[in-house]
């Protein structure tokens, strides 16, 4: 008997997905199986709302909001975490601040209050603020001598302009330097609330009881003066007019970072899942797929080599990244747009095209095997509105992936003369 992926798959059978009238959205899975749970959430509280002079602004908030809150100070907010084996972070992007959480089952009341107490009533005490400071300055550091850091930094400039995907995670060290604690009060007061938020928690639970605690925590969260209108801040960019070469010297480095790229389908454009399938065959399946294997095996230019597929709510990036000698770089540029520009007008065998769906039908169980896998899936699934039948369609829709949609897709989204081509590092 053939085994059915789809019927232990979430769907709208097992998923409870409810609303406040704040704006939070909830999606809870039980895994009966489990004795944990995991949370995985997002507000749309991106680095899109940086005032031009403070980019880094969110970044910066993201990396305080757990250093205690107006109930409970840092050593006890970490001492409830520790003391119950608890985790609880939180990150900043380019459209949303995201945080993840676990703990056993029978603390997801306490995590959830203290996920409440961060983003709603943070402290942002001086002291800790001044630590994340230090942190952030050596990043930054760190990140103007990094040759991959600048190349995949600059490749993002130059794609996207002022657009969200293409700011720095830090406008500059003065910033740095200058965000001061009411900086973050401001910035909190305006964009932190529960509008649009989302909220996915699976585990060893039961849908209803935690349904009615989020309630109890979320639901009389307002915030009218909460600023929500991303779309606005996220314009549609068009492709690069022509082909742009840039070189970043950063002295003393013996291996130099190669970054070509250009416009990549968005996670809700038709094209998405054939350029997914198509970029593994171009440089990722096995060992890198095409580029890992004309640029590093055939001819050893690169230390690695290999593609990728960015895709964002509001658009995306695909581009082809390798490590290599100096004196190699032009000649793995060379190769790597030879392999474009085949990628583009040739079809892909049966054999790679199977090779990849198979793949992908194999490692799709897999990312449902944890708690933390299915959280991701489920945010995926409300942040990208995919539905919550997207995972018992997605087999299907993976095997009907033809090589002419991946080659047409590939016409659509990739023409090697009007790439972004990056090198930084030491010419030699």
């Amino acid at each position: 008997m053939k085994f059915d992926m789809t019927r232990s798959m979430p769907g709208p059978e097992n998923i409870l997905r409810c609303s406040f009238p704040n704006g939070i959205t909830i999606l809870i899975r039980e895994n009966p199986y489990s004795q944990a749970a995991v949370l995985a959430g997002s507000m749309p509280c991106g680095a899109y709302l940086d005032p031009a002079d403070k980019i880094g602004l969110n970044e910066f908030a993201a990396g305080c909001l757990t250093a205690g809150t107006q109930d409970h100070d840092f050593y006890r907010f970490h001492s409830m975490l520790e003391e119950s084996g608890a985790s609880l972070s939180v990150h900043s992007g380019p459209r949303a601040l995201t945080f993840t959480g676990s703990c056993l089952s029978e603390d997801l009341p306490m995590l959830m209050g203290l996920l409440k107490e961060c983003l709603d009533r943070p402290a942002f005490p001086e002291d800790h603020i001044n630590i994340f400071r230090q942190r952030a300055l050596s990043a930054y550091e760190i990140h103007l001598h990094d040759p991959e850091s600048m190349s995949d930094e600059r490749l993002d400039r130059l794609l996207f302009g002022n657009h969200p995907y293409g700011l720095p995670e830090f406008g500059s060290e003065d910033m740095i330097r200058s965000v001061s604690r009411q900086d973050l009060l401001d910035f909190h007061r305006d964009h932190f609330g529960p509008r649009d938020l989302i909220l996915s928690i699976v585990g060893g639970i039961r849908s209803e009881e935690i349904r009615d605690e989020c309630e109890k925590v979320f639901a009389g969260w307002n915030k009218p003066q909460q600023t929500v209108n991303t779309s606005d801040h996220f314009p549609v960019v068009p492709p690069p007019e022509k082909g742009i070469f840039e070189h970043i010297e950063i002295p003393e480095k013996s291996e130099m970072s190669l970054e070509i790229g250009t416009m990549g389908p968005s996670r809700r454009d038709p094209d998405h899942m054939a350029a997914v399938l198509g970029n593994s065959i171009l440089g990722e399946f096995g060992m890198m797929g095409r580029i890992g294997r004309i640029v590093r095996e055939e001819n050893g230019l690169a230390y690695s080599a290999s593609s990728s597929l960015t895709s964002r709510t509001y658009g995306g990036c695909w581009e082809v990244s390798a490590g290599v000698n100096p004196a190699n770089a032009g000649k793995a540029a060379e190769l790597i747009f030879r392999e474009l520009r085949r990628f583009t007008t040739e079809k892909v065998s049966p054999e790679e095209l199977e090779d990849v769906k198979s793949w992908y039908l194999g490692s799709l169980p897999l990312s449902l095997e944890s708690n933390s896998g299915v959280a991701g899936l489920l945010m995926t699934m409300e942040t990208h509105q995919l539905g919550l039948d997207y995972l018992k369609h997605l087999p299907d829709r993976i095997r009907k992936i033809t090589a002419d949609d991946i080659l047409e897709t590939a016409g659509r989204w990739i023409d090697p003369d009007r790439m972004i081509h990056i090198t930084a590092g030491t010419t030699a």
